[in-house]
C-alpha cells in the first residue's frame, strides 16, 4: 500500500457518531429557533431518491434530529473543528458551531478527548480529491470518518518556517463547506496561523 506524507485524523464510528450527534443538536436548535421566531425555517432536506438535498420551508418543528439541516448559506460551512494532539498520544477535539452565532442561538459545547492519534501518512485508499479529507458540509457517513490534508497542501505545511514533526506543536482546524474545506495551521508557541487554503480557487 503506497503512502504520502500527510496530516490524518481517521475518526473511528463510535467517535464519529460523537461528532454526528452534536451536529445533529445544534441544527436542530436552529431549525426550533428559527420556528418559534418566524414561523418557518429555511432547511435542507434529503429523501433516500434524493441524489442531493432539496431546500424548502419547515413550519413545524421537527420531532427528530439529523432529518432536516438549517441553510448555512451557498456553499455552507456551519461549523469549526479543532484538533490537537495530547501528551497522552490522544487527540483532543473542540468543534464550534458558526451558525449557532449566525443564528443567535446557544450551541451545545463539543470538547472531546479520543484515543486516536494523528499520524503523519496518507494511506492510498484515503487519496482521493484534490488532497483535503473532511466530511463535505458536516454531511458525515456512517462508520469512519476522515480529517486531513496531503499532496501539494501538505508541502505549504512542511516549507512553513513553524513546520517540526513534532505534531503536539500544532492545532489543525477544519472548516467542512459543500464546494470544499477551508483548513489553517496554528502554531501553538507563537501563535500564528497558516492558511492552506487561502488561494484555492474553490
Amino acid at each position: 500500500m503506497q503512502r504520502q506524507s500527510g496530516i490524518l485524523i481517521n475518526l473511528s464510528p463510535e467517535d464519529s457518531a460523537q461528532l454526528i450527534q452534536w451536529v445533529h443538536e445544534v441544527d436542530w436548535r436552529i431549525i426550533t429557533s428559527q420556528i418559534n421566531k418566524k414561523g418557518k425555517a429555511m432547511v435542507f432536506y434529503k429523501t433516500p431518491d434524493d441524489s442531493f438535498p432539496n431546500l424548502h420551508h419547515l413550519a413545524e418543528i421537527p420531532e427528530k434530529r439529523g432529518v432536516y439541516r438549517p441553510y448555512y448559506g451557498d456553499v455552507g460551512g456551519g461549523f469549526e473543528y479543532v484538533f490537537r494532539a495530547t501528551t497522552t498520544g490522544g487527540i483532543k477535539i473542540s468543534g464550534y458551531s458558526q451558525g449557532a452565532k449566525f443564528y443567535k442561538i446557544e450551541a451545545p459545547p463539543l470538547e472531546i478527548t479520543i484515543s486516536q492519534k494523528i499520524e503523519t501518512d496518507i494511506p492510498e485508499r484515503f487519496q482521493v480529491g484534490y488532497g483535503i479529507l473532511a466530511p463535505s458540509d458536516n454531511y458525515f457517513k456512517a462508520g469512519e470518518n476522515q480529517f486531513g490534508f496531503y499532496g501539494e497542501f501538505f508541502s505549504a505545511f512542511h516549507q512553513w518556517r513553524w513546520y517540526s514533526e513534532d505534531i503536539e506543536l500544532f492545532e489543525f482546524s477544519f472548516v467542512p463547506m459543500s464546494i470544499g474545506c477551508l483548513v489553517r495551521v496554528l502554531h501553538i508557541d507563537s501563535n500564528e496561523t497558516l492558511d492552506l487554503t487561502q488561494n484555492v480557487n474553490w
